[in-house]
């Protein structure tokens, strides 16, 4: 979504969302690594539904943003590739971030493989990466994982912005991303069946 939005509108549209997502890993980590005792309780099947609702959800944003434009490009003849934004005029704004607010809020209720990954990671964070576990540590741990999140997805957001300078068609930068998506997918579809036989 976020490179989506750099590629179609430009940087700042992108940037602006991943400042926001950042804000909402620290509060989905802080979160759920508070309550990993009571996640510990909750029933095994209830993950496993919710990691195939994810997975469900990873392939319909696959198929809508880069399989489907795919073959319509491929069938439509005049169709001509689109250079990616690399001018743009808007920078930084209030409005900007309360607009894309909607947009990542949106984003984080309804993608059931956020709420899948926190449920799996949290626990494995507790146990491997935190050996004080209190609310400060809880607290610097998810502020180090949020800044480098957003650390990660400005560098990502410099590549965009370079290759538009550098004239790269938006569908090529586009469809670099679909064996990236592919591997998420199979990674989650061996995690859920690794979980499924562990409790059959």
């Amino acid at each position: 979504m976020m490179l989506n939005r750099a590629i179609d509108r430009g940087f700042w549209h992108g940037f602006s969302i991943a400042i926001l997502s950042s804000i909402a890993n620290f509060i989905l980590c802080e979160f759920f690594l508070i309550g990993t005792i009571s996640i510990r309780a909750i029933n095994p099947w209830i993950k496993i539904i919710l990691q195939i609702a994810g997975l469900v959800f990873l392939s319909y944003i696959v198929a809508k943003e880069f399989i489907l434009p795919l073959i319509k490009s491929k069938r439509d003849k005049t169709h001509t590739a689109k250079a990616i934004v690399a001018n743009e005029k808007l920078k930084l704004d209030e409005k900007l971030l309360l607009k894309n607010i909607v947009v990542v809020g949106s984003y984080c209720i309804s993608n059931p493989m956020s709420l899948a990954f926190w449920l799996s990671i949290s626990v494995l964070i507790n146990q491997k990466f935190i050996s004080h576990h209190d609310l400060l540590h809880y607290t610097l741990f998810s502020l180090f994982l949020a800044i480098g999140t957003l650390v990660c997805q400005y560098i990502s957001l410099l590549f965009v912005k370079k290759a538009a300078k550098a004239g790269v068609k938006r569908d090529i930068l586009k469809y670099m991303a679909i064996p990236l998506y592919l591997v998420t997918l199979i990674y989650f579809a061996f995690h859920v069946t690794q979980n499924i036989l562990q409790i059959t």
